[in-house]
């Protein structure tokens, strides 16, 4: 068999993965809830009703702190101050030239601000607005509602899933261009899990929707759904940042319960509907995760990928959960892929050293993984996404490739 129709036959069993007659799945119920009314403010804001502490989510580590001067306002954040300018009643500048352009809730309140952060246009709102909005809805299926109306194939879309075992749960969904609500055919799931301080939307922020769009179109990937999920807040004041290996998010993303994540997935989006066409994918804080998972439960997955894997600190329970598991993970082990660029910010000047050690440690162990390291490439997912291997391909898109060749298995 020459290499041509070996790869014509790698495809083919790709698509016959994605396209298997699905299981029995209950269609997804989608109650309408109330509409309300949006209420346009009849009057531009005052200062004083622009002060308060902006946040990109309910606990996030980002944020802006605006206070009143007299006639200023006064921004505070990561420790520095500044005055901004103001243009117009809703639009303001930083003293670096960035804007900052405020509007309004469905409430008529304005609570919300735009501007340019870490080179992305990002949304911050009020702490009191974020934490209103998860109050407010306790019932599943307005959030089902709301999706259903907001889902757009080929495109990222962002929703809430009430999790029993860890509440309210922010996640962000890809969906291929040729999915439909109306259609039986199924899909693979990629889970992604961000780093330290990210969100739901890390991965739609690096891996833009028209990428995945065009690999899919020439064949490169099969169609597949991708849900970028934001940990959990933990502790006293709901501002530590839960690891992914706490046990409740292992209930979560391992669960076969029929109202955890998994079945939710299935009825919502027709994907991962088994283990073996389910794969996790993890960068930093979230490697660490996707790591964790490949080696406590391997049955549960069909492929992990560890992008900057610098969490030392997890390193004495990721080596015994491998020890306990060595025997295991030779014969059932699923495809756990590491990689780190040779620049890493955290091992250049903290010293982090897990990537290399767990690498060691699995090959003493003879537990069958892929490691690399990218030369010139630092912490940054984005670069570590688009790297190009020495084919010129993408490392994104191997990445993704190697999830794929799992699927198939």
């Amino acid at each position: 068999m020459n290499r041509l129709t070996s790869i014509l036959l790698v495809f083919v069993l790709l698509t016959l993965a994605a396209c298997s007659t699905p299981p029995a799945v209950k269609p997804p119920t989608v109650t309408q809830p109330k509409p309300i009314a949006p209420v346009k403010p009849g009057r531009p804001p005052t200062l004083s009703e622009l002060v308060g502490k902006y946040s990109l989510f309910a606990g996030s580590e980002i944020s802006f702190d605006l206070r009143q001067q007299g006639d200023k306002l006064i921004v505070a954040a990561a420790g520095n101050t500044s005055e901004l300018t103001q243009l117009s009643p809703t639009r303001f500048k930083l003293a670096g030239g960035r804007e900052v352009i405020f509007d309004y809730s469905v409430e008529g309140k304005y609570d919300r601000f735009v501007t340019t952060y870490g080179g992305r246009q990002q949304r911050f709102v009020r702490d009191e607005s974020l934490a209103k909005s998860r109050r407010g809805i306790t019932k599943q299926a307005v959030y089902n509602w709301q999706l259903a109306n907001a889902i757009k194939p080929g495109h990222y879309t962002h929703s809430r899933f009430i999790s029993p075992s860890r509440g309210l749960v922010d996640y962000s969904v890809y969906l291929p261009q040729e999915w439909r609500r109306e259609s039986k055919k199924t899909y693979p799931l990629v889970i992604f899990l961000h780093g330290q301080s990210g969100w739901e939307h890390s991965f739609s922020e690096a891996v833009p929707a028209t990428q995945l769009n065009q690999w899919m179109a020439r064949g490169l990937i099969p169609p597949m759904v991708v849900v970028a999920l934001r940990s959990g807040r933990i502790g006293a004041d709901g501002k530590t940042e839960e690891q992914w290996s706490t046990p409740r998010n292992e209930a979560m993303l391992t669960s076969e319960k029929p109202n955890e994540l998994r079945a939710f997935i299935r009825q919502q989006f027709r994907a991962g509907m088994s283990a073996k066409t389910t794969s996790i994918h993890g960068h930093s804080r979230g490697s660490r995760g996707a790591i964790h998972y490949a080696l406590k439960f391997p049955q549960s997955f069909a492929s992990a990928v560890a992008n900057a894997f610098v969490s030392d600190y997890a390193l004495p329970e990721t080596l015994q959960i491998a020890t306990q598991n060595q025997q295991r993970l030779r014969t059932q082990g699923i495809p756990l892929r590491i990689s780190i660029g040779d620049r890493d910010e955290f091992a250049l000047k903290m010293g982090c050293k897990a990537s290399p050690i767990i690498h060691k440690y699995l090959s003493n162990l003879h537990i069958p993984h892929q490691y690399q390291v990218f030369q010139g490439v630092d912490h940054s997912f984005v670069k570590l996404w688009n790297v190009p291997l020495r084919n010129g391909m993408p490392n994104g898109l191997s990445e993704l490739q190697f999830h794929a060749g799992a699927w198939i298995r």
